[in-house]
């Protein structure tokens, strides 16, 4: 199946985004896509277009670090909001170190579950009925997947607290306006 390379500066992840994964095409590393309803690959590494995506969403990957850091406590490959969409956290989490050529990211609310596979590696069950199969300890991954977990429950908490002062502070009683002569 040939499968068309887009232009590397034009994706960014978005909710629909499911996993980026490196895919040899010939001698290049590339990063293939896996989304809702659709497949194809991008000239970029899975780094670059997470980090792009980051700034994307007004953000660094550095802050999204950083910040999940101090949420979850997990200083080795935290998982990472990379931007709010629609008012939800947007959370990857990589199977490797962020900068591994190797690792694969995967969106937090993509994964339906981990799985063991025969040869002690694992396969992930996504949500659009696709399945992806590596070289990595389920208990890992699903190490990953419950520290985004606490991330998404941190980041809501949060919102939830910001959302409370702001609708005490609207429910302070206003003065009635005078009427203009013009209304």
């Amino acid at each position: 199946m040939g499968r068309k390379i887009y232009n590397p500066f034009s994706y960014t992840v978005c909710n629909n985004t499911y996993a980026l994964l490196p895919h040899v095409e010939g001698s290049r590393l590339v990063t293939r896509v896996l989304e809702d309803r659709s497949e194809f690959l991008i000239e970029q590494t899975a780094y670059k277009t997470i980090t792009g995506s980051c700034s994307f969403y007004r953000g660094s990957l550095e802050s999204a670090t950083l910040y999940a850091q101090k949420a979850v406590g997990v200083k080795h490959k935290p998982p990472i909001i990379i931007g709010e969409y629609y008012g939800n956290p947007l959370i990857f989490f990589p199977t490797h170190s962020p900068k591994n050529k190797e690792s694969v990211w995967f969106n937090y609310d993509a994964i339906d579950l981990i799985e063991s596979d025969e040869r002690g590696g694992s396969v992930v069950y996504l949500g659009n009925g696709q399945s992806v199969c590596l070289d990595v300890s389920p208990v890992a991954l699903r190490n990953q997947h419950s520290f985004a977990g606490s991330l998404r429950r941190y980041f809501k908490k949060a919102q939830n607290q910001h959302k409370q002062q702001l609708t005490y502070i609207t429910k302070r009683p206003m003065p009635i306006r005078p009427r203009h002569p013009s209304d």
